[in-house]
């Protein structure tokens, strides 16, 4: 395999975790029946994937959250699943393999073992209604969709920006700091830099040193799904980026590759 395929199947990795795990937080919090499949689980699963992200999926109090598993720092996991590399973890994730757990087996097998358990029920559902946001309906089901593809966006941001061979020359250039992204009055995430490194949250930034606004969730799924780019956008004053402006254009460098990884 060249290094160029091996690079863009550990960066496809990260981007599953916090981008493809990652939106569930947004999921649960933004979706009665998401909140409804979560319930009251208490489960912290640790994704252990070899020369991969090491992730930690957090489930408790009707609560999801995914972060880099830190050892000695992160909560104890309940449920340790071992990957021997990224593309099994790739696997994983598309419903192709399972991983192999280390710790809680019966907890696995419940959460993740078959088709209606809960991780596969809410991750099927999340993808369809994503699916959605190409329809361009209106619909409710339309506009969250469009709303968890727009944080998944800005988690693989971060990811590309940190690992994709080309996406981290751009992501090096970027200053320290925080840029707002935002869908106006619908949806907000921050993408920060700092000790060299590309983090995303979702939330809005308390102290952005550059903003990337869509006018609406329409504008943002159109852009989303490829139907239009930012350079219309901002022509047409559907887009606007200001502030310290470089930041804005090294992170547009790392959003036209994005769509490579997120289907």
């Amino acid at each position: 395999m060249s290094q160029q395929a091996a690079n863009a199947i550990k960066t496809q990795a990260y981007v599953n975790f916090y981008a493809a795990i990652g939106a569930l937080e947004k999921f649960v919090e933004l979706d009665e029946w998401a909140q409804q499949q979560v319930g009251q689980t208490d489960l912290s699963i640790w994704f252990n994937v070899k020369d991969g992200p090491d992730g930690l999926l957090e489930l408790e109090g009707g609560s999801v959250r995914a972060s880099e598993y830190v050892r000695g720092v992160s909560k104890k996991p309940t449920i340790r699943l071992y990957c021997n590399s990224p593309a099994k973890f790739n696997d994983v994730i598309a419903n192709k393999a399972m991983p192999i757990p280390l710790k809680g087996l019966s907890k696995t097998l419940k959460f993740m073992g078959k088709p209606d358990s809960p991780f596969m029920v809410l991750t099927n559902e999340m993808a369809s209604i994503m699916r959605s946001r190409k329809r361009l309906d209106g619909t409710e089901e339309e506009e969250l969709g469009i709303k968890l593809a727009f944080y998944a966006m800005a988690a693989a941001l971060a990811q590309v920006g940190n690992h994709d061979r080309i996406g981290k020359l751009a992501g090096a250039r970027i200053h320290e700091g925080e840029i707002s992204m935002e869908i106006k009055d619908a949806a907000a995430a921050t993408i920060i830099k700092a000790d060299g490194k590309l983090t995303c949250k979702f939330a809005k930034s308390e102290k952005p040193r550059a903003y990337m606004i869509f006018d609406s969730l329409e504008t943002a799924g159109l852009l989303i799904n490829g139907e239009i780019d930012a350079m219309s956008c901002l022509a047409s004053g559907k887009l606007v980026m200001k502030g310290f402006i470089p930041m804005l254009e090294d992170l547009n460098k790392i959003l036209n590759i994005v769509p490579k990884y997120l289907s």
